[in-house]
């Protein structure tokens, strides 16, 4: 039987390398597993994919999972986007594990989700202990203590690894241990065979590839839209705020914003479009006189 795993978030999140770690934790518990990414126009703050298929024996499937035992949420903005196609294929069997502070009767009510669904706010754990937003080790954590893929030494030597793999330096590597423990811990675990053990059919000789709607494999044909009528500010977990006094009117912000979010007033002081802005905080790095600062979105 193999269990299939789609992962949804935003690019910079850690999507890729939370499946990584999630893949590798059940490798070291004995399963056999398959994890790949979706790539396309890659960019912080645009919707990411991944997959994780987990078995007991081999695995004669490749390509996008249409129909998931599991879903991982890793950023629950992506829930008012249908073209994200974040509850696509998922039923009464599957789960949807959600990084939220929502409760799960909560999101299921508001987004008429199917499957069942089981939240945990990762991205206050990954502030109160990292300091900073990055998701993929604590969200690892939840998913697979959700799904009892291993045991707590098993997931965080798997963390280790693939933390050492990217370069992470040790104290830093430690700190995401222990957001990653928290998570671990804090996360419930829940039943999820009773759909794969439905769906389970026989190994076939030749693997399967499915053939994927066009608003999944290419949404900008489909999606009635261009950058300007797009708006992307549930992207950003910060948003950057200008103190006037402080500017003195460089242009740098203007100039490497990445979006064309930040326009010039009648003073030529620098004014953020909050409908465009996705959060980068490249404005926030490159500012000479450190006139703008990082706000935490309440609503992230």
């Amino acid at each position: 039987m193999v269990r299939h795993l789609r992962f949804h978030g935003r690019g910079g999140e850690g999507v890729k390398l939370a499946s990584r770690i999630v893949s590798r934790a059940a490798f070291l518990a004995g399963r056999t597993v398959q994890d790949s990414p979706l790539y396309g126009a890659e960019r912080r703050g645009a919707p990411v994919v991944a997959f994780v298929r987990v078995g007991e024996g081999e695995i004669h499937e490749r390509g996008y999972i249409v129909t998931p035992d599991a879903v991982v949420l890793m950023d629950g903005s992506l829930l008012a986007h249908p073209e994200a196609a974040v509850l696509d294929g998922l039923d009464a069997g599957s789960v949807l594990l959600a990084n939220s502070a929502h409760t799960a009767a909560e999101l299921k009510q508001h987004h008429a989700i199917a499957a069942r669904v089981v939240t945990l706010d990762i991205s206050s754990i990954a502030l109160a202990v990292l300091g900073h937003h990055l998701l993929s080790a604590p969200m690892a954590g939840f998913v697979v203590k959700a799904l009892a893929l291993a045991d707590w030494e098993q997931l965080a030597e798997a963390a280790r690894l693939e933390l050492r793999a990217i370069g992470l330096q040790q104290e830093k590597l430690e700190h995401n241990l222990d957001a990653t423990r928290r998570a671990f811990d804090d996360g419930p675990v829940v039943s999820w065979g009773q759909r794969a053990a439905a769906a389970a059919k026989p190994a076939a000789a030749l693997f399967h590839l499915p053939r994927l709607p066009a608003r999944v494999a290419a949404p900008s044909m489909t999606v009635a839209a261009t950058s300007a009528l797009r708006h992307t500010e549930g992207w950003r977990v910060y948003r950057p705020e200008i103190e006037q006094a402080r500017c003195t009117r460089c242009f740098l912000c203007f100039a490497l914003c990445p979006e064309g979010a930040i326009q010039l007033d009648a003073q030529s002081y620098p004014v953020v479009d909050y409908e465009h802005c996705k959060g980068c905080l490249v404005c926030v790095s490159e500012c000479p006189p450190k006139a703008i600062r990082e706000i935490r979105e309440d609503a992230a």
